[in-house]
Formats: C-alpha cells, structure tokens, sequence
C-alpha cells in the first residue's frame, strides 16, 4: 500500500472542501493517507489521531501566512514548519505528497526524492491582505516550480501557472454520487437555495431579488466576514421569506423544496473571477438542483439549462422563472452534462499524475 502526505491549512472538520474529496479517493483507492490539519499557534507539541481510517497531524507554526509580510520572517517559519514535517514523516515511508499550501517553498529541500504534486484552489494573491500582495505571488511561485505537478479548479489558475510551470492540469470537483433524478413533490418546488461559505455576495442583488420575486430562499453555510453576519440578521428581520441555517451536512439537507441553487457573487472581485466551478456544484446537479451563476467570465462550459450567468436583477428574475418553469423538463440536460463530472473521471487524471 502506497503512502501518500497529504499537507494542509484546514481542520477536517470544516466544511468539506476539495482536499478532503481528495482525502476519500486515494483512500479508497487503496492508498494510506497521513493528513496535516490546520497549524496550531498554542502549542508547540505535535498532535495525532486517527479517524475514518486517515492519520491526522497537526503541529504549531510561528505566524499566520498572510502576516509575513518580510522573507526573512518566511525562512523563519519556514524553518519551524521543517522540523515539524520532518519529525512527523520520519518513519512514515511516504510515496508523494499532495500540498494545497502555497507558501511551502520548502518541499523539494525536505522530500528530494519524492513526488511533489501542489494543489492551488484557489487565488491567493487576489485575496491578499494589504502589502501582501508580491509575497504572495513570490511564494506561489517557487512552490509551483519546485513540484513535480501543479493542479488547479479554474481556467485563470491554469493559465496564470502556465506562464512559469509546464506541468499543470485542472483538476474540477466532482460529484459524490450519481445523478439521481428528484422526486415530483406534491406542492411547487419554491425555494432558491445558497449552499457553501457565504461572502463575497452581492448583497444588493440578493436583497432585491428576495424583496421582489414570490420566492423562498434559503441561506445555508458560514458567513466569512461580520457584514456578511450583519447583511443574513438584516434580511431575516426583514422578509419573512428569507430563512439563514449556519450548517447542514449533505446527509441532512432537504432539497424536496428547492428548484435552483444561487451563487450570487460580487462578480467585480478579480477573485471572484478566477472562479469556474465552485466545489458544491456537482453535488447539487447530482441532485437535479440547477446553478444561477454571477457574470463569471472563465465559467465551465455547461447549457443555459443546467448553469446560467447573470449580469444584474433582471437577468437573476428571468433565470429563476426559467428553472421554477421548467425544473424537471431539464433534468435530462443536467444528467447528461454531469456524465464526465464524477469520481472516476477524477482519478483517471490523479492516478496517471500520481504514477506518470
């Protein structure tokens, strides 16, 4: 059985991301996954447990990474980070290593003989707090250069490492399950859903779109920041036919309402841009939940049956009269697109990267 280190910044308990789908498919592909959860800034002793069958480890570090703002204090929490990883891995005999951090510029110094293969999920640079902005994108850079494989979600991630990295391929989520066709409720599905962190919205459109069409909408995730707590606690006040959930598991989430999903993002944010498919969005299409989408403009490919783009309100009412008024004459669309979005269109691309 392989051995593969799988390094990160998240508790696995959080919200499922695309590491943990990454987590479950080696998993059960046969591989042994030792995972590194987010770093610890209390204590200076390496923690470990096993659960669902993967070792996990956390250890400290010396400093928040979107706080250094000067390389020295990098080589010095760099310097700490080794030490730890060296530590934890020392009798693990590991195979590769699967990092979804992009500061650890280290790695080919520590693994010189190891598969290197760095997820980038996401646009760091774009959400770099003031000053941060070049460190980030140094950072970025020299870990991508020394992997062996960079995989990324969007196509303005791929073409952004494609400049300094010849090794790289989009890696989309995928669908938990297959497509199941939903059940014809008895009463009118009239509930729009938003499903996964919530921030970055555009408030402004969502605020109108509750206040002026005939629908429910149900709100479900963590907010990121406090005027998102402060927008969700002003339109609960407000309209009766908002509703806010701070959690759900997928085991728990009731859909028999909901005729369309909204991801109503704040299109002018140049991260928001380098968006192509969010990470719940297979798993709601699996389910017949079509996607109203922002005005993104690298959006995966997909017909205006299954995902559509809106540019301001009107657009956002006439999709969703759209999908209220036609939720399952476009269920074979949707089960037809997500015929090359499961697991086993994924791990063709991991596994030929993992033994190429």
């Amino acid at each position: 059985m392989k051995n593969a280190f799988i390094l990160t910044k998240t508790n696995w308990d959080e919200a499922p991301r695309i590491r943990h789908q990454i987590t479950y498919l080696l998993k059960e592909n046969g591989y042994n996954v030792f995972f590194i959860e987010k770093n610890n800034y209390k204590s200076f002793l390496i923690k470990g447990r096993i659960e669902e069958g993967i070792n996990f480890f956390s250890h400290a570090e010396l400093i928040h990474h979107q706080l250094r703002y000067f390389p020295i204090i990098q080589r010095l929490n760099n310097f700490v980070v080794k030490k730890y990883l060296k530590k934890i891995s020392k009798n693990l005999h590991i195979d590769f290593i699967v990092n979804f951090n992009y500061d650890y510029t280290f790695l080919r110094e520590l693994f010189p003989n190891k598969k290197i293969i760095t997820f980038i999920n996401d646009d760091f640079e774009e959400q770099s707090k003031f000053g941060m902005r070049k460190q980030i994108r140094n950072q970025t850079q020299a870990t991508c250069t020394n992997s062996d494989y960079v995989l990324t979600v969007s196509y303005p991630l791929f073409d952004k490492i494609k400049r300094y990295m010849d090794n790289v391929a989009i890696l989309f989520p995928w669908s938990q399950k297959r497509y199941i066709f939903p059940e014809n409720s008895i009463s009118k599905r009239n509930t729009v859903l938003y499903f996964g962190f919530i921030g970055r919205l555009d408030w402004d459109t969502v605020e109108l779109l509750v206040e002026k069409t005939n629908y429910n909408f149900r709100f479900i995730g963590p907010s990121i920041r406090e005027k998102d707590s402060d927008k969700i606690t002003l339109l609960q006040k407000r309209y009766s036919n908002f509703e806010y959930v701070s959690y759900v598991t997928w085991g728990n989430l009731d859909l028999s309402d909901v005729f369309c999903s909204i991801l109503p993002y704040n299109s002018e944010l140049k991260s928001v841009q380098a968006c192509t498919i969010s990470n719940r969005a297979f798993n709601l299409l699996s389910f017949g939940i079509p996607l109203v989408y922002a005005d993104l403009k690298h959006i995966i490919q997909a017909p205006n049956s299954v995902i559509r783009t809106n540019k301001n309100f009107k657009e956002y009412e006439e999709s969703l009269k759209f999908f209220f008024d036609n939720f399952y004459d476009i269920q074979i669309d949707i089960e037809k697109f997500l015929k090359n979005h499961y697991k086993e269109n994924r791990w063709q691309i991991l596994e030929r990267i993992i033994n190429d």
